[in-house]
């Protein structure tokens, strides 16, 4: 198991965001976190990558107990989050956004290796890779979000909302990309994600979270034909 939370709770001073909420996700898999606005999706990936201390509850990555460590360390050892609205460093290049996802590396042979890689998977920003970040389309955000990401060479990618804002056609190319992260660089994904019905369609299992709490687990082509799951996130 890579990755693994046990009875996680979460509050934000006197409101309780996450209740007694255990995922696990293995070697390799895509697992899709889904559920409504505010139902502490979100919170869960914070807590996971070291941005917010639980209440109680333990968090496992790689065989270690991660739950206080900071979010520094956790990064190093292989566990990157990806975080909704993208995030981009606006004042700042594509260049040294990339090169800011690699801060921690410090052989610049595996920084050009990395970078290559990055530039092949998303050649748009080889082509602006000297403009501002802030100047870029939202697509082109997501991407570079997505890439710096991959610089620091993650074993466990954490990506919350990557369709978020994005045109039709553009989504589809994010999980398009997603998957092959996940196929060809052998990348685990934790995702969180509103577009249920994409994430399902990449996913191998996925968890349904309501006001904090795991509802539905299980297969993603067994939610995806589940009824509930598909009234309430599928509109079918």
């Amino acid at each position: 198991m890579l990755l693994a939370v046990e009875r996680l709770n979460v509050a934000y001073g006197a409101i309780q965001a996450v209740h007694d909420l255990s995922l696990e996700v293995r070697e390799g898999e895509i697992v899709a976190l889904l559920g409504a606005n505010g139902a502490g999706k979100t919170t869960t990936l914070r807590t996971i990558s070291g941005l917010i201390r639980p209440r109680a509850g333990r968090i496992v990555y790689a065989g270690q107990d991660i739950t206080h460590w900071p979010s520094h360390r956790i990064v190093a050892a292989g566990l990157v989050h990806v975080p909704e609205g993208r995030r981009v460093f606006a004042p700042m290049t594509v260049l040294e956004n990339l090169e800011m996802g690699a801060y921690g590396q410090r052989d610049p042979a595996r920084i050009r290796e990395r970078m290559e890689r990055v530039f092949a998977k998303f050649p748009r920003l080889e082509e602006r890779k000297h403009q501002l970040a802030g100047t870029l389309s939202g697509g082109e955000q997501q991407m570079l979000a997505i890439g710096r990401a991959l610089m620091a060479e993650p074993r466990l990618l954490l990506l919350d909302e990557p369709s978020l804002g994005l045109a039709p056609m553009l989504v589809r190319e994010i999980f398009a990309t997603i998957k092959e992260i996940n196929e060809r660089d052998g990348v685990t994904i934790l995702l969180v994600e509103q577009n249920a019905h994409q994430a399902l369609q990449i996913a191998d299992r996925a968890y349904v979270l309501e006001t904090g709490r795991v509802v539905l687990s299980g297969p993603a082509r067994e939610l995806g034909d589940n009824p509930k799951v598909r009234e309430a996130y599928l509109g079918t």
